[in-house]
């Protein structure tokens, strides 16, 4: 996250020190710790929620589009067994040729 040598720590340290002040400055640094790990905690948490919503949709629209190519696989099935009907229809259909 953040990129820091520890000269500048050390720097931060002493500048907090002067400001703080010697017994003050424990208590600050725990306080200022775990404001630091719920603030890493929640955007752990809120990046994992996120890739989640995003593999969920990922995975809707796989579905849409597995929907989609059934109906026109339906469609060209039925299609085929329609043409196949009438097709036996007009071989089994007694001809006019052979009454006569």
């Amino acid at each position: 996250m953040f990129e820091s040598s520890f000269l500048e720590m050390l720097v931060i340290g002493v500048i907090a020190l002067l400001v703080i002040g010697p017994e003050r400055l424990p208590g600050l640094a725990r306080k200022a710790g775990r404001l630091l790990g719920k603030a890493r905690a929640f955007i752990a948490t809120t990046r994992t929620d996120i890739e989640r919503e995003l593999r969920t949709e990922e995975m809707r629209s796989m579905l849409s589009r597995q929907e989609e190519e059934i109906r026109e696989l339906r469609n060209l099935m039925q299609q085929n067994t329609d043409e196949v009907r009438h097709n036996i229809e007009v071989a089994t259909k007694p001809s006019h040729d052979q009454k006569s």
